[in-house]
């Protein structure tokens, strides 16, 4: 008999239903806790670079997934008069890996729902307070009732409830930006990945399929801002209207401020992930910027190894040091480059272009090589 079978996944974003997922074809029926009220989904789209997909294949997700997206075989990266600084064959890059792929994130969420399948899945519910026992982990949840089971994952997002509830008030970082999200009609223009670079702020492009395309947005501040949605959609256009085509274009097409998803960048690494029989994942662990793309591709990879780590016959104890042992290099290379990265796109315009201009490819290459290893 497993030494883990009653597990409970808090959260039901990439990670919480990856886990589930994953789990769920070993046999395992984990109970799942949302704080929505039902399937909300923020952020338009997603761009899985090659490890990604690679996870996705070994959850049996990799075809509907590249059905419904884009394949992505280029970064291209401008200045915000559209001067071509850069083409990162990306392609050839991840070409023992997995391709490169946008999708919308109601089209990524309903695949894995799917997948999911029946599910003892709640939601409207929380986490009040753990009581960690003996051999077991007693959850009061929000609706008044309690249940106990051999490991809790927290899959809650940056803002984890879990996390705090386990460490106490250990709170996300600021990363010096804040970005706006929205979906509008693919321009001919663009093919792949494609970046308009401004003075402290971008522009980006990704084919996300069906004739659509994510476009994301940010500004490097200082301190961070609201953008309330009574004039979000005009505050942007003042931002971004006096970059190259098809910027203007793509903002000229979008009707309301309700299309607009705007929020705050910030960033964990919180260390240890686990105590006793608590572990958390994901966002709630690690969550960085999203200057490297590889937010779902970790929270996929945290998903695969820790679901054969509960099947694995080991107790709670060393499934945390395992997983732990497995993940914590990766994790943490991740978000060194990612703060490198920050910091480049922060230099001076002049500075900046002249680097991508010259060390892109290289750079590209040398961030993401330790991430085309098999996990």
């Amino acid at each position: 008999m497993p030494k883990i079978e009653r597990v409970l996944i808090v959260g039901a974003g990439m990670a919480g239903l990856s886990l589930a997922i994953a789990l769920k074809r070993q046999g395992l029926n984990p109970d799942i806790v949302e704080r929505q009220a039902a399937w909300s989904v923020h952020g338009a789209g997603i761009y899985l670079v090659g490890n990604a997909m690679r996870a996705l294949r070994s959850l049996n997700l990799f075809d509907q997934v590249l059905r419904q997206g884009s394949l992505i075989r280029t970064q291209t990266l401008l200045d915000d008069r559209g001067r071509k600084l850069a083409t990162i064959d990306t392609e050839s890059v991840w070409a023992s890996c997995g391709p490169c792929v946008g999708i919308r994130r109601t089209a990524l969420q309903s695949i894995m729902v799917e997948a999911l399948g029946t599910a003892q899945l709640h939601f409207s519910t929380t986490v009040v307070a753990l009581e960690q026992r003996e051999n077991l982990v007693a959850v009061q949840f929000s609706n008044g009732t309690e249940s106990l089971y051999d490991l809790v994952v927290g899959a809650d997002g940056v803002r984890s409830s879990i996390r705090k509830l386990i460490f106490g008030d250990s709170q996300p970082r600021y990363c010096g930006q804040v970005g706006w999200r929205f979906l509008v009609s693919c321009p001919p223009s663009i093919t792949g990945w494609t970046v308009f670079a401004g003075h402290r702020g971008v522009f980006l492009f990704i084919p996300v399929g069906g004739g659509q395309v994510y476009c994301y947005a940010d500004a490097a501040i200082a301190q961070p801002l609201d953008d309330p949605l009574e004039g979000r959609l005009e505050r942007l256009r003042s931002r971004f209207g006096s970059y190259a085509s098809p910027v203007p274009e793509a903002l000229a097409e979008l009707q309301s401020s309700e299309q607009i998803h705007f929020g705050v960048i910030e960033d964990i690494l919180q260390e240890p992930w686990g105590s006793g029989r608590v572990l958390l994942i994901g966002d709630a662990a690690h969550a960085t910027s999203p200057n490297m793309a590889s937010g779902a591709a970790m929270a996929f990879e945290d998903a695969l190894v820790l679901s054969k780590l509960i099947v694995s016959e080991r107790d709670v104890a060393q499934v945390l040091d395992e997983y732990t042992t497995q993940r914590i290099t990766r994790i943490r290379w991740v978000h060194e480059q990612t703060h490198r990265r920050d910091q480049i796109r922060n230099l001076p315009p002049i500075i900046r272009n002249f680097m991508t201009r010259y060390l892109a490819n290289s750079v590209y290459r040398a961030n993401y090589s330790p991430l085309l290893a098999e996990l």
